[in-house]
């Protein structure tokens, strides 16, 4: 017997390794995300297997499975042996290069986040793949977390990429996750959310887009015209009269901006915004 491959798997905490083991959860991922017959789907974090299999086994065209632990380089070899519609890329999920690894770009993302990469992660997988065809993504992530991503304006957990993802299409919570659904079991609950992305296509990758928000939310218990005009040093009487001709109350926060007041708000104030360097 091989020594090495009798041993239990020993997650690794700092990758945020909790792998999913409860099979209704499983069966209610296949069933949200639906693969298609002509569709190519992107899977992160492929772990030892268990949900990349029955991806495969779906039928969908094809199946790109990332992973970052070498560790599991058996498990995911046995697999991408046994399906021909499975290619298993190695690397790490937030600098990984979508666009010269995947000629046939993914419409669909399904993944289980490391929490701590929750944020950059979709920001990433929105800028480098949703102009090239991505429409929907299924994730589980910490609770909280999907908390962020759905709060409609006027909420306190509203933050710059829920306000984008609400402006490409958007963003809803399907169900909770309870930490029994893994092994290791994390200590905080999960949830599964669904992305649906149907416009504004380019959005996530705007510069000035972002730069906008970053600021915005920059001090939240600061007004939205103190914000801007702290980190674009913007005179304030000046933007008290923008606010005013878009109907804004000079005293608004940036989390209490709906999609709309935030497109005509960058649509008239980016002209004013220094160069990025």
């Amino acid at each position: 017997m091989n020594e090495q491959k009798s041993r239990p798997f020993r997650h690794n905490t700092d990758l945020g390794q909790n792998f999913l083991v409860d099979p209704s959860v499983l069966q209610f991922i296949l069933e949200a995300s639906a693969p298609g017959p002509e569709e190519t789907i992107l899977e992160i974090g492929a772990g030892q297997g268990v949900l990349t299999r029955q991806l495969a086994l779906s039928g969908c065209r094809r199946l790109y499975s990332l992973e970052i632990d070498r560790r599991l380089e058996d498990d995911l070899a046995t697999l991408e042996k046994a399906f021909s519609n499975l290619k298993v890329f190695w690397g790490d999920a937030v600098t990984f290069d979508y666009g010269s690894n995947f000629p046939d770009p993914p419409q669909k993302v399904i993944a289980n986040i490391p929490y701590h990469i929750t944020t950059p992660l979709i920001w990433k997988l929105l800028e480098d793949l949703a102009p090239r065809g991505l429409r929907y993504l299924l994730l589980m992530v910490q609770k909280e977390a999907a908390d962020r991503l759905t709060s409609p304006a006027g909420t306190k957990m509203r933050y710059p990429l829920g306000v984008t993802l609400e402006l490409m299409g958007h963003a809803r919570r399907l169900r909770r996750v309870p930490p029994g659904a893994f092994r290791p079991a994390p200590r905080v609950d999960s949830a599964l959310i669904e992305i649906g992305i149907d416009r504004r296509q380019d959005l996530a990758g705007d510069r000035s887009w972002r730069r906008l928000l970053k600021a915005a939310f920059g001090q939240r218990r600061k007004t939205l015209a103190n914000n801007l005009g702290a980190s674009f040093s913007l005179s304030r009487e000046p933007l008290l009269s923008l606010f005013s001709d878009l109907d804004m109350d000079g005293k608004i926060r940036a989390e209490e901006l709906d999609g709309d007041q935030w497109l005509r708000l960058a649509q008239r104030l980016t002209p004013w915004l220094p160069p990025s360097r």
